[in-house]
């Protein structure tokens, strides 16, 4: 959560942009917020919702000053002092929707920490893509001995057994990794890491 200041006349800076600025009331709180950060909610004094924007709001780009002028890129003697945001349609937002008489408010962003779930589901599918590359260089492996001639004799049926195996770890719905249930899959996830060894 950033307090930000919305009067544009207060915002002295020779810009075109001072429609746009988010001013920090206490520019601090922007060192833990990144490019492309989700805002889930954007208010005024008072609690009155910005409806300005559809679709997804995320930050465009960081402000700096250094006391005269706004610089989108830090620098020596800069120092940071607010933001620009978008929606989901790629057009700037004007912070206090053009209303004068608004001094500041609330801008509420979306915790960017993956949850348990989608570390397991990136985890996942990082050792299922493992297994697809091993896949591809057995078949190519198998492709080259049989064009010379040379043919093991359960080479095929261990390539369709790592095929099936394969099946089986993409249809996976990672949800169940975490507490080792079954309430997403057939199969209970310690059969699934017998398949990814």
């Amino acid at each position: 959560m950033i307090t930000v200041d919305y009067i544009p006349s207060v915002l002295s800076y020779n810009t075109p942009w001072n429609q746009y600025i988010f001013k920090a009331s206490d520019p601090t709180d922007l060192l833990n917020l990144s490019i492309g950060q989700e805002i889930s909610n954007i208010t005024y004094v008072g609690g009155i919702p910005n409806e300005s924007g559809s679709g997804s709001k995320t930050i465009l780009s960081f402000l700096y000053e250094n006391g005269i002028d706004l610089y989108l890129d830090p620098a020596p003697g800069r120092s940071l002092v607010g933001f620009i945001a978008i929606d989901g349609n790629n057009t700037l937002l004007i912070p206090n929707n053009g209303l004068k008489d608004t001094i500041s408010g609330t801008v509420f962003f979306i915790d960017p920490t993956p949850t348990a779930d989608e570390k397991n589901k990136e985890c996942f599918d990082k050792l299922v893509w493992a297994k697809q590359c091993i896949f591809g260089k057995d078949v190519l492996k198998f492709v080259n001995e049989i064009s010379f001639g040379y043919l093991k004799t359960d080479a095929l049926e261990c390539l369709k057994n790592e095929k099936r195996s394969l099946e089986i770890l993409n249809c996976y719905d990672t949800r169940d990794i975490e507490n080792d249930t079954t309430d997403y899959n057939i199969i209970n996830y310690t059969t699934i890491k017998k398949l990814l060894q």
